[in-house]
């Protein structure tokens, strides 16, 4: 299940490339949030699967994909709803092979973890299904891994709150009952072996988990890829977020087009533009946190609901910082709501204290916004679009510079925003 380029890190591996695991949990992190107070769902399946893939004899590469795919499995959920509804512990519902076949076409776009996207897309599939027995027997029992795990979860996720080891017989009879049905006899055989340690439960708590998983992931094969994937991961960022609402779709794919558009209208480098476009990809992130009917609500945020998309850039800022290389972009989608005045949020920086980058991303962020549908207003064209930066300008929010930028290249720039990203994957318009 190796794909062409990855690699173990040579000696004296530099920046140039990034650890997939870090990537890996910075995306695990972005869908924790999605549970708005359910967290760490992804990790506890991965700790579940891996330490039952253990009695299986797996081969180091299965083990690496079982560990990857299990913490990414909910990777096509974006809905706070939907999340709600998968840790049900009644998982027979339309969405459950939607939301898999979502993650697994997610998981292709970025060619570091294809290899784990067919088990995504089986990992609620039944053992004893049509749709099993023509997937490839190996995939088909690392997906069967996944999903008893994250039935397993969605069993402790209903008696939050208990002491796990109270209800360990009862969840083990549960899954022992369903053993050649939903399960494979060799996983459920598995996983009674490992669950038999009050280890394996008491790992599952939040201040032992994170832990054990970067425990796993140092035992298991490293895999590095180079920098210049990281738009691709952008893209993969932007689409787990656009998701979440139909009011955002395509908005984050939107606004790092454009935000790599101002960047190098504004003369900065290649390889800054190309960040750029990476931190406009990932800007939103911490909306996942945000619950569905906030992001969707017609009418004007109570000051509860207010505070929850304050915090978002925040969320944002935590996640990408996560991962070394992306350090300096964190900082960038971090202060896309900072304004020049020093009264944005959430880190009320002033002028001096915002590079150029964030400033241009603010642009961007607030030029798409303007151009799409919202539940409260429609979309706007691009002259009432520059007549709303300008006031956002006098108004101390954005940088004078970068709205005049726009002003010279306005037609250019709305073509940037709302371009359908189906017909120009990733690939900004060339500066005229």
């Amino acid at each position: 299940m190796r794909t062409e380029g990855e690699t173990r890190p040579a000696a004296g591996t530099g920046p140039e490339r990034i650890d997939l695991n870090e990537v890996v949990l910075a995306l695990s992190d972005a869908l924790d949030l999605v549970g708005t107070h359910v967290v760490q769902h992804g990790k506890r399946v991965a700790f579940m699967a891996i330490s039952c893939g253990r009695p299986l004899a797996l081969e180091e590469d299965e083990r690496s994909d079982l560990l990857l795919a299990a913490v990414l499995h909910d990777c096509g959920v974006s809905s706070t709803r939907l999340h709600a509804r998968l840790l049900d512990a009644d998982f027979a519902f339309e969405e459950a092979r939607g939301h898999a076949e979502a993650g697994a076409g997610l998981l292709r776009r970025f060619a570091p973890l294809s290899q784990v996207s067919a088990i995504v897309g089986l990992h609620h599939t039944p053992w004893d299904s049509d749709e099993r027995r023509a997937a490839d027997p190996r995939i088909a029992l690392l997906a069967n891994l996944v999903f008893l795990a994250d039935r397993v979860d969605a069993l402790l996720q209903a008696r939050r709150g208990s002491d796990p080891l109270l209800a360990t017989d009862e969840m083990r009879r549960w899954v022992f009952a369903r053993s050649g049905g939903l399960f494979a006899e060799e996983t459920v055989g598995a996983f009674l072996a490992a669950s038999a340690a009050e280890a394996f439960w008491l790992t599952l708590e939040a201040h032992h988990l994170e832990r054990a998983l970067r425990d796993e992931m140092r035992l298991e094969r490293s895999r590095t890829v180079p920098a210049s994937a990281l738009e691709d991961l952008a893209l993969v960022f932007a689409e787990i977020v656009d998701a979440k609402s139909p009011y955002t779709a395509a908005h984050s794919v939107a606004v790092a087009r454009l935000a790599a558009l101002l960047g190098r209208l504004a003369g900065l480098d290649p390889r800054t533009s190309a960040h750029l476009r990476v931190a406009g990809g990932g800007h939103d992130l911490g909306k996942l946190r945000v619950p569905d009917e906030v992001l969707d609500k017609p009418a004007p945020l109570d000051a509860g609901e207010f505070a929850a998309i304050e915090r978002h850039a925040f969320e944002t800022f935590q996640i990408l910082r996560r991962v070394e290389p992306l350090r300096e972009i964190a900082t960038w989608a971090g202060y896309h709501h900072e304004g020049l005045s020093g009264r944005g949020y959430p880190f009320q920086r002033r002028a001096e204290e915002i590079p150029l980058p964030a400033r241009l991303l603010a642009i961007a962020d607030v030029f798409q916004a303007l151009s799409q549908r919202r539940p409260y207003r429609g979309p706007l064209g691009p002259e009432a679009i520059l007549d709303h930066l300008r006031r956002f300008v006098a108004a101390g929010k954005l940088d004078p510079r970068g709205v005049e930028l726009v002003a010279a290249n306005l037609e250019e720039c709305f073509r940037a925003a709302t371009l359908d990203d189906q017909e120009e994957r990733g690939e900004a318009p060339a500066p005229g």
